[in-house]
This record gives structure tokens, C-alpha cells and sequence, in this order.
């Protein structure tokens, strides 16, 4: 299959650029399976903001990753435009959603096509350094898609074929062997499933009280017979969250919380059997991995960052409140009509009243979907 750049041969060297988070970036791995596809001659390069990277180590779809790091200076960020200028890049895509940092990036690369986006709800003169970058300027996408359909929309002139739309997460073999270590360390039962529960984000408008989360634990491990795993990352508010869910649970979880980067966390929830988290990056990686997942949504929107079943093509939730199911994923939130607001709480409290009044049976019954997927993935997994 190829396919043809407008009105010039097919590309190359291709870059894409996504200074972004963490779930950002491996949300943009469908695209680049579909351009090496649909242009199998080509090497793919991907630029992003530090451990972000990490999720793309071992992609087998990908030449090379560049891992610009914020704040150490003027010598990282020429060397980084020196890669750009010199890389020679001939198809330049930029999913940064506009900003001036990747508009310089693109133009750096001096690609023959340099797709990104023109901003329509802002001043003109924000446009003027999109206007230099880009050649093949897009109209910035609407919001009501989820963000792997809105980076194919980016792209729309290059008429890309594809059947399926998958999220890639490779899961190296040292992070496999350290985390069967740890987990025999620590004494986990191969015998019972495992539920990592990831309750914290970097934005902790998005997370639930810890007793909710607490009796959730509880319920998964009581219930339905599994062995629990809290996680987090390697942040003092979010430590601190867990510490509170671990304070008012009544059985007993294995707590991981800070001590695990992406590469084991992407090992742990490989060998997990049902994952429960709310919106954040390890939520996605569940997903990109067909981990069972129920995901607990506040004022964000799912219908434009939730879990994506791998396979599918199209839209996979709507806008409305309510627990929808899309693929082995299932979404959880009130339905309120105020969500999504896709505010950072209440009122600018930082508060998510939409999360706090979520109750736990509410959540367990969401759950309870998904047991029987997961008890079938375990069997699977233990001869």
C-alpha cells in the first residue's frame, strides 16, 4: 500500500512532534502505524517532553525517539533544533495542538510537507508563527472526537488507509523479569488474579475521596477474589493519596506507589488481570495493553481521551454521562448534565463534586462487568 503526499512523491524520513503528557503521546502511536503502512520505505521519528518517551522505547514501529528535556538549558535545546535541521525530515507532523514550541520545532526540520494546525479561537497573531511552520495548515479540530480520530483529521489530505486503529505499548523483557521478582518478593499468590488501582493523576480534580477508592479495593479483593496492587507515581500528593486509601482499607493490597517507572508499569499491568483507575496516563496503557479497565471520568471528556479499544476505527463513546462500554473498556461516571464540564473542579475549588458523590457500589457495579472478563484472562495466563 502507498500512498501519495499531495502533489509530491511519497515521503522518507517522517517526524511527528508531541510535546504533550504521557497519555498524549502513546494516544499518537495509531498514527504512526498508519503512516508506516501506508508508506513502508519510511523511517518514523518522534519528538517529545522527557519520560514520555519511555511508553515508545521498543516501539517496533518507530526509528528513533527524541527526548527533548524542559529546563536544562540552552545546550540540550540547540542540539535538539541541530537533530531537526540536520535530520532532514521530508513529512513534519506536528500534534502539539498549536503551540509556538513545536511550530519552531516543525520549521527547524525545513520538511518538503509540514502539516499542523491553524488556531481559529484565538487572536490572528497567535497564528503568525503557525503561519511560517506549516505548508499543509489544518483548521484546528472540533472537540467532540476522541484525540486518535482528531491526529488522523490532522493529516486528512494524505488519504491514509486503514482498517483498525491500535494503541501500541511494547512491554520490554528486563521490566517483565524485575517486576515477577517483585512481585514474588512480595509474596502475590500466581494463583489469584491481580487488579492494579490506580487512584491518583498529576491533577487531583480528577480523583475520588480515598475512602471511596478504599471500599472499591475492598470490595474487588473480598468479592471477587482478587489480589490488589496500588499504584501511583513517584509524587509526594499523590504518594500521600494512596497512603490514605491504604490507611482505610481492610484488606490488604500490595503498594507499589513511586516505585515503578512506565517500563514496569507497562510490565505490571501486562500481567495484571483487571485494571480500575481514573483518567490518567496508566489508564491508557491498560487499554493499549486489552487489559479489562473500568475508568472512573469526572469533569473530563471521555469521548476525547478515553480508553481506546484496540481494533476499532470509529468514535468509541458519546458525549453524554453514564457508564458506556467500548471494547473490553468500560467508562464510569454520573450522569449529570453539567458533565463533561471539563473544568479543574467546582467553581475553581480544584474539587470534583461529580467524583466525590461517586458512590462505591455505584463503581462496583461497573466492575462487575468486567470480573468475568478478567477471571477468563487469568485462566489464560495460569495454566
Amino acid at each position: 500500500m502507498n500512498r501519495v503526499v499531495v502533489g509530491t512523491v511519497p515521503p522518507r524520513r517522517i517526524l511527528l512532534i508531541k510535546l504533550k503528557h504521557i497519555g498524549d503521546v502513546l494516544l499518537a502511536t495509531p498514527l504512526v502505524r498508519v503512516l508506516r503502512e501506508n508508506y513502508p520505505g519510511a523511517s518514523v521519528s518522534v519528538l517529545v517532553i522527557g519520560a514520555a518517551g519511555e511508553v515508545l522505547e521498543g516501539n517496533p514501529w518507530i526509528a528513533q525517539v527524541w527526548r527533548y528535556e524542559r529546563g536544562r538549558g540552552l545546550i540540550p535545546l540547540l542540539a535538539l533544533y541541530r537533530w531537526l535541521y540536520r535530520s532532514r525530515f521530508d513529512l513534519v507532523i506536528d500534534l502539539s495542538g498549536g503551540g509556538d514550541r513545536g511550530a519552531i520545532c516543525t520549521w527547524m526540520t525545513r520538511g518538503r510537507d509540514r502539516f499542523g494546525h491553524l488556531l481559529t479561537r484565538v487572536p490572528w497573531n497567535r497564528n503568525v508563527t503557525n503561519r511560517l511552520a506549516y505548508n499543509r495548515m489544518q483548521p484546528e479540530p472540533g472537540h467532540e472526537v476522541h484525540a486518535i480520530l482528531r491526529d488522523l483529521e490532522l493529516v486528512a489530505p494524505l488519504k491514509l488507509q486503514y482498517e483498525a486503529l491500535h494503541v501500541t505499548l511494547p512491554v520490554l523483557e528486563p521490566s517483565v523479569c524485575r517486576i515477577q521478582h517483585l512481585l514474588s518478593q512480595e509474596g502475590v499468590d500466581v494463583a489469584k488474579p491481580l487488579c492494579v488501582i490506580h487512584a491518583t493523576s498529576r491533577w487531583m480534580f480528577k480523583c475520588l475521596p480515598p475512602a471511596t477508592m478504599a471500599r472499591v479495593a475492598d470490595d474487588i479483593a473480598s468479592d471477587h477474589g482478587f489480589q490488589v496492587v496500588l499504584t501511583s507515581a513517584d509524587v509526594a500528593v499523590e504518594k500521600n493519596h494512596l497512603a490514605q486509601v491504604r490507611q482505610r482499607m481492610k484488606t490488604t493490597p500490595l503498594v507499589l506507589g513511586g516505585r515503578l517507572d512506565l517500563k514496569d508499569m507497562a510490565a505490571l499491568l501486562d500481567r495484571a488481570d483487571l485494571y480500575v483507575g481514573v483518567d490518567t496516563a496508566p489508564s491508557h496503557m491498560a487499554a493499549a495493553l486489552d487489559l479489562p479497565s473500568v475508568v472512573l471520568f469526572g469533569p473530563t471528556k471521555p469521548h476525547l481521551w478515553g480508553p481506546w479499544p484496540n481494533g476499532t476505527r470509529q468514535q468509541p463513546y458519546p458525549r453524554q454521562g453514564g457508564a458506556h462500554q467500548a471494547g473490553g473498556h468500560w467508562v464510569c461516571r454520573l450522569d449529570w448534565a453539567c458533565i463533561p464540564c471539563d473544568r479543574d473542579g467546582c467553581d475553581g475549588s480544584k474539587v470534583s463534586r461529580c467524583l466525590t458523590e461517586m458512590s462505591s457500589g455505584f463503581i462496583m457495579e461497573v466492575v462487575a462487568r468486567q470480573v468475568g472478563r478478567a477471571w477468563e484472562r487469568h485462566r489464560r495466563r495460569i495454566p
